[in-house]
């Protein structure tokens, strides 16, 4: 049975376009500090907010703000404070429950105008305190703003279900029919939803009524062409409409995730409006902050939404809300963004965090569509002198944070090594932006192990970038603030040459030659060199093995090359030597050459060494009428002297058993 007494009425009735002035605002905190202080108890405490919300000017006067203004120009939000409402509801008395029923139930009003669509009515006056602005230059009988705010209201309506979303629960007969019901109210905020009861399905869904600002004017400029009070009208019918379509799947989401998904549908439907840039200050200043934190920043972290619908697609969006029924919408999302696209949720809030680097001045064009309207993100910490020994982070990034490092070069020809080693309590992920000018970048993804979250990059001429960013991304969700630490250091780059010094291509079938590669390190500071070598016929059957140079030095080393026996004459191989340095994969150098089997004279069984069998076959040869010598008869012709005669013998015999001189005539 679903809990719809009015403690299900509270779920994040104030959104973005749910916002309080200023003044409003600040009488909110100073209620809550009494409260925290215990100078009033929980029943003054939410009565007082009520008003704050719902009438400012009957507030106490301590709490008002001392310029005793109503200003609109920067709205604050009360979300929070009726979460908070929610959550005591229990412990609120009858007399508090009943103040809060009688602010929030529906108005009566005089007129009555159905929209266009079908879908929408509106209740409004002409006359009164909440009265809407009567001018009628179209002589049609009906307030001007009435019109327009219906265009607007089918204007999401359309775009919602284009996009895919289910369109909000019938009410029943409230409000004198079965048509969705909008309100006006003159008020410091520009409306909100308010969810009634259950809408009827199996989950848990509502059905709810908007009310709306009565006038929009003196709200926070914006860019819409038709002017501010136009522009305010039409986000706040996109985004409180949505609200009303997201109490369709699931009413007792979590605030961040429903406010920040609202006013990412006013960008997706009215885009030349602009509004929610007034929000965006709270993001780029605090990016350690949790796009999960309720309050302002939770309406500014509808960046991230945009974000998914631009990297993705906006069925995306819709997805999550479809999951939202049998699970919560930020587990649905994870599973939607997982089976459709292949990706981590963790991942691609890592992503996110990386593109919101380039914006403002720093736009490239090719990540948020809007980035050159953005703030920038402050630096957490940026460096110019060199080495950085190991440095805890300036800020402790919570689950779904970011903290960003700036490292400036100092104009010599260097490398820059980069550290990371993240708190374990947490999970972490890591960018490295190198920006080549303010507006071109590389973006490069750190490998972390993911067991102790410790990782490196190697940056290769980084005198030859602007700048390099450092993005430590905690991807551990609803987690507290976890730090990291990192180190930076720079060197003269690493650097190797190579050269092959045997320059003939001889080798024996089923015998080995050893070719000499000569490595040299030119570098100014020592290095390690792993070698390897590979050919086309398996020739070379060598394991790497690594070896040590001092800067300016070189080192010679052998590596064997065997053909197999009996692998005929003429017959050749490309072989390839390696070396690469150990301590930057990306600095190595390979050489090629060729091996050719030719005939090794003395080898009369062409078994690929000079052994006594040879010597018995050459007898048997030139005495018995023996087999020839093989694989051709030269060779038996030890001393290459024109055919195999007693001198060959007579030679063999003092190799073989005399000191092993004189050599056949051909050796390596």
């Amino acid at each position: 049975m679903k809990y719809f007494i009015l403690i299900t009425l509270l779920i994040s009735i104030i959104s973005v376009q749910e916002c309080l002035a200023d003044d409003a605002s600040i009488a909110l905190s100073k209620i809550e500090a009494d409260y925290n202080n215990n100078f009033i108890s929980l029943n003054e405490k939410v009565q007082l907010q009520i008003i704050a919300i719902r009438n400012y000017k009957e507030l106490p006067v301590k709490y008002k703000s001392i310029s005793l203004t109503a200003s609109k120009s920067r709205p604050g939000c009360a979300s929070i404070v009726l979460l908070d409402i929610r959550r005591d509801w229990e412990l609120l008395s009858k007399e508090t429950q009943d103040i809060f029923t009688l602010a929030f139930a529906r108005d009566s009003s005089e007129f009555t105008y159905i929209s266009e669509s079908g879908f929408f009515k509106f209740h409004y006056d002409t006359a009164g305190t909440d009265s809407v602005p009567e001018a009628d230059d179209d002589f049609s009988g009906i307030p001007d703003y009435i019109e327009k705010i219906s265009s607007y209201c089918d204007t999401s309506l359309n775009k919602h279900i284009d996009l895919g979303y289910m369109t909000p629960p019938s009410d029943g007969v409230l409000g004198g029919d079965s048509l969705y019901d909008i309100y006006f109210q003159e008020t410091g905020f520009y409306g909100y939803t308010f969810p009634e009861g259950p809408g009827g399905e199996p989950w848990n869904d509502s059905y709810s009524y908007i009310v709306l600002n009565s006038d929009f004017l003196g709200f926070v400029p914006n860019n819409d062409p038709e002017g501010d009070q136009a522009g305010s009208a039409k986000v706040t019918c996109a985004h409180e409409f949505h609200h009303a379509c997201q109490y369709a799947y699931d009413v007792s989401e979590e605030i961040w995730i429903i406010e920040a998904d609202a006013v990412c549908l006013e960008d997706l439907i009215f885009d030349q409006v602009d509004d929610n840039y007034q929000y965006l200050d709270s993001f780029f200043v605090s990016p350690e902050k949790s796009i999960m934190t309720n309050g302002m920043h939770a309406y500014s972290s509808f960046l991230w939404n945009l974000y998914l619908a631009e990297k993705f697609d906006t069925t995306l969006l819709v997805a999550m809300w479809q999951g939202g029924i049998t699970k919560t919408v930020f587990n649905a999302l994870k599973d939607s963004i997982s089976g459709r696209y292949g990706w981590e949720l963790d991942s691609a809030f890592a992503e996110f965090a990386s593109w919101n680097y380039v914006t403002g001045t720093r736009d490239d064009g090719l990540h948020h569509v809007e980035a050159g309207m953005y703030p920038m993100i402050d630096m957490d910490r940026t460096h110019s002198a060199y080495p950085v020994s190991l440095l805890t982070s300036p800020t402790n990034p919570a689950g779904y944070g970011a903290c960003y490092i700036e490292f400036l070069p100092i104009g010599s020809y260097s490398t820059l090594e980069l550290l990371f080693n993240g708190d374990d309590s947490r999970e972490w992920e890591v960018y490295i932006i190198k920006s080549t000018a303010e507006n071109i970048h590389e973006f490069e993804k750190m490998e972390i192990d993911p067991g102790n979250y410790i990782g490196g990059m190697t940056v290769k001429n980084f005198e030859s970038y602007l700048r390099v960013v450092m993005v430590g991304v905690n991807v551990a969700e609803h987690s507290n603030g976890g730090f990291f630490n990192y180190s930076a250091s720079t060197h003269p780059p690493y650097e190797v040459e190579t050269q092959i010094i045997t320059t003939d291509s001889a080798v024996y079938s089923g015998g080995i030659r050893e070719f000499e590669y000569l490595v040299t390190n030119p570098s100014t500071i020592y290095n390690v060199y792993r070698i390897t070598a590979w050919d086309d016929s398996g020739w070379v059957d060598m394991d790497y093995f690594d070896i040590p140079v001092s800067a300016g030095e070189d080192s010679v080393v052998t590596i064997p090359v065997t053909p197999l026996v009996g692998v005929p004459l003429g017959n050749i191989s490309n072989l390839s030597f390696c070396a690469t340095s150990r301590l930057d994969s990306t600095v190595f150098d390979i050489k090629n050459t060729g091996a050719k089997t030719v005939l090794q004279r003395g080898d009369a069984n062409f078994d690929g060494d000079i052994l006594v069998s040879d010597l018995v076959l050459l007898v048997d040869y030139l005495f018995k009428g023996g087999p020839v010598p093989i694989p051709i008869e030269d060779s038996g012709d030890f001393s290459c002297e024109d055919g195999i005669n007693v001198a060959d013998l007579t030679d063999m015999v003092d190799f073989l058993f005399k000191g092993g001189n004189p050599c056949p005539c051909n050796p390596y």
